[in-house]
């Protein structure tokens, strides 16, 4: 009876462990998109490739010249969207410019704000 105990409560804490992880991942994931609809430098990234299950890998310069090369999973609309070998809108982070987003989603996240 007591390794029942033992056995759920520990269930129930690796449970809550993730649930906390994805709750912060969440998080940090809409305050790079904050940062990028306030403050984001456009540029035009090259679609790579596209892999796996809705996987791309694109490459840009940023502002100073650097190159940067990314993968991301997309969803299923975006990721058939994209052609390998085509140039595609992005905008980056000045100050970490690792951290992008595609030019239509924020603009659309710009007219939103606009309404508001």
């Amino acid at each position: 009876m007591l390794w029942a105990i033992l056995l759920f409560s520990a269930l129930g804490l690796g449970f809550l462990v993730v649930l906390g992880l994805v709750a912060v991942s969440y998080l940090y994931r809409l305050r790079d998109f904050s940062g990028i609809v306030a403050q984001g430098v456009p540029t035009e990234a090259m679609v790579e490739r596209k892999y796996g299950r809705h996987r791309v890998v694109i490459t840009y310069r940023d502002a100073g010249g650097w190159m940067h090369r990314h993968s991301r999973k997309l969803l299923p609309s975006d990721f058939h969207r994209l052609q390998e070998g085509r140039l595609v809108r992005v905008l980056y982070l000045p100050h970490r410019p690792h951290v992008w987003a595609f030019a239509e989603d924020v603009e659309q996240a710009r007219r939103l704000q606009s309404r508001q």
